[in-house]
């Protein structure tokens, strides 16, 4: 009889010690992965830091912050007035005003100052991620997968512009607010609890996010995928549910169509066939894909790649064939998991109404869109990193390392981009090096940034660029005109300023100017003529009224031209010259007392100019008041002017 094998002995695992799972549970990088406090103060930080250089960044009037903030009246009070105007009327084709209420927030506590208004940008952009988030732990992503999504979406250099533009608060506002209301949303799907209260909450958001910008519009589809990713049944109750939802998105839908159709936005449908337009939308459908993956050759502007009822790039055709077959690909998962078509169709959804095939605005493709839609490609690869996590193992650390290696070349990236966004002339020399050429924006707004800077010779570099690009241009011509006349090239300045004419026949600065022209000739019938076209047009415009008093007074109308010195006062109270102006007219007409009394207005407004006492001396001399006369000689020798001795004998 064989002898039966001893079973061995089970090895029992030997327990941990005390000292080990201390260890363990001290290490920094256990305690952070774990952690979901430590992950997500971790995400903001480095998001912060990335997004460092934008608090170093100007504001940029070329570029749309003339208009929402540095010359915007409507933000410089808070007062029912201005709150109505906010909510009733448009800023550069566009309904913000949520947006223009935070501005005029800033302007009370802080004035014109950049960083104030950047470091918001950046604060909200912080908010925005802190959702992302939340929302990515809403769908069932761990809190470290959920984690690693949000920070793609945080140091994604497409998201640069909608944080580094102040004008893009907008985007920021909005984003917060959709993000808040898809939240409260996720939380009345997934818990019985205060469901009317979360349902409530999130419509309200929604409404602030329609009111920060229009883009918002897409939430209700949304929605509907969060419907389906949850495998919510497809009933009456789910339509009604939507209504609200999609009504307030058709009311402001259409509202924004009409503003811009009264702003003329909307005429690049007028150029583009629907067809070109189809191309364009899908192409860029493409790009939004494919940047986030790699993210390269951004711009503040793309231009149409050519003009309509031209073949367009080959690239342009084959983009539908793209997105087909990611379509495809997407189809295929969806018998095995929702995640990927739920994060595909966030995407689509979200975008798609920013695609320009219904176009509006100069460009079809912006960086901005993608402010949330990227919500739905972070979700993927948190969902990716998990389900590698779960099924894939031995791939973990290969995955980590190229994840790690990704988020690194997009911190890189976006710290970069950001000081592209430093100024003017900063942004359109990057936007020029890309499409050298190809649109006459971006010279047109660095010929203004240059302009601003007092750098004349590199302003008239850019806008002959601008004109040859684009020659009817109006006010870049008025621009270039104006800089001929500073320079004293007149007959240059006369061409752009007749050439601004037949393209604007209403233009009062271009009459204006060429008024300023002919009293420079000493053609001062002509010179009226133009200045009073000018003031036909447009009543304050104060330099007018200067030039057509000087022209009466060469053409011997003293008493009009004192009149209109006068009322150029009324916009320019404060300047001291016309002031001599008036009493010196005052003089020549014999009326002393009230050529003093205007005197006395420019010496109160410049005290330390001699040149002042000395015509007040000869006027006291007039007068027969030969004691003043001396005391403001005297005076008027103390400050440097040069006074005949033989003139102050004659008063002694």
């Amino acid at each position: 009889m064989k002898a039966k094998n001893t079973p061995k002995r089970q090895q029992v695992p030997k327990k941990a010690s005390s000292n080990q799972v201390s260890a363990q549970n001290k290490n920094p990088l256990v305690v952070l992965l774990k952690n979901e406090t430590s992950l997500v103060l971790f995400i903001l930080l480095v998001t912060f830091l990335c997004f460092l250089p934008t608090l170093r960044a100007d504001f940029i009037p070329s570029w749309d912050d003339n208009a929402y903030i540095t010359d915007n009246l409507m933000i410089r009070s808070i007062s029912l007035t201005s709150l109505k105007q906010m909510f009733t009327s448009q800023v550069g084709g566009t309904y913000v005003p949520l947006p223009l209420l935070s501005y005029a927030i800033e302007y009370k506590i802080w004035g014109l100052n950049p960083l104030a208004f950047h470091i918001t940008n950046l604060l909200l952009h912080l908010a925005c991620v802190f959702l992302v988030f939340r929302i990515l732990c809403s769908l069932k992503l761990d809190v470290l997968y959920a984690a690693a999504g949000a920070l793609i979406y945080g140091i994604h250099p497409m998201g640069v512009e909608s944080v580094a533009w102040v004008t893009e608060r907008k985007d920021l506002l909005y984003g917060v607010f959709y993000f808040g209301s898809l939240l409260l949303y996720l939380h009345y799907v997934r818990f019985e609890k205060h469901k009317k209260i979360l349902f409530a909450g999130s419509l309200a958001l929604f409404v602030l996010a329609l009111f920060s910008k229009i883009q918002a519009v897409s939430l209700p589809l949304v929605l509907l995928a969060v419907d389906y990713f949850y495998k919510r049944p497809l009933n009456l109750k789910l339509f009604f549910e939507k209504v609200p939802y999609f009504l307030l998105s058709l009311i402001f839908g259409v509202a924004g169509i009409f503003v811009l159709q009264s702003v003329g936005a909307l005429k690049v449908n007028e150029i583009y066939t629907l067809t070109e337009r189809f191309f364009f939308g899908i192409y860029s459908l493409s790009s939004y894909f494919l940047k986030f993956f790699a993210p390269t050759n951004m711009s503040a502007l793309y231009p149409y790649p050519v003009r309509s009822g031209t073949t367009l790039p080959l690239i342009y055709y084959l983009s539908p064939v793209f997105i087909l077959l990611i379509g495809f690909a997407v189809y295929r998962t969806a018998n095995k998991t929702r995640a990927v078509a739920f994060g595909a169709l966030f995407f689509l959804f979200s975008i798609v109404f920013m695609l320009q095939i219904f176009g509006a605005g100069a460009g079809f493709l912006a960086d901005r869109y993608i402010k949330v839609p990227y919500l739905g490609l972070v979700f993927l690869v948190g969902w990716a990193l998990q389900q590698n996590q779960e099924k894939w193992k031995k791939a973990t650390m290969l995955v980590w390392f190229i994840f790690v290696v990704f988020s690194m070349f997009l911190m890189v990236l976006t710290y970069s981009r950001c000081k592209i966004w430093k100024n003017g002339g900063t942004l359109w020399t990057d936007v020029i090096e890309k499409y050298p050429g190809k649109e006459a924006r971006p010279y047109s707004c660095r010929a203004v940034y240059y302009r601003s800077k007092g750098e004349t010779d590199k302003t008239l570099a850019d806008l002959n660029m601008t004109l040859a690009i684009d020659n009817r241009d109006a006010d870049m011509t008025l621009m270039r005109g104006n800089i001929y006349f500073g320079k004293g090239k007149d007959d240059s300045a006369y061409s752009d300023y007749i050439r601004v004419l037949n393209l604007k026949t209403d233009n009062s600065l271009a009459y204006g100017n060429l008024g300023a022209i002919f009293v420079r000739r000493n053609q001062l019938d002509s010179a009226v003529t133009f200045l009073t076209k000018s003031l036909k047009l447009d009543s304050s415009f104060a330099a007018s009224y200067a030039n057509r008093a000087v022209a009466y007074r060469g053409l011997g109308k003293t008493l009009e031209s004192i009149e209109d010195f006068k009322r150029y006062l009324i916009y320019k109270p404060n300047d001291e010259k016309v002031f001599t102006s008036i009493a010196i007219a005052y003089q020549s007409l014999g009326r002393y007392e009230a050529s003093i009394e205007w005197l006395n207005k420019a010496i109160a407004m410049k005290p330390d100019f001699g040149n002042y006492y000395s015509f007040r001396s000869e006027t006291y001399n007039l007068l027969g008041n030969k004691a003043k006369a001396l005391a403001d000689a005297l005076k008027a020798r103390a400050l440097g002017t040069a006074i005949s001795p033989d003139y102050i004998k004659s008063l002694q």
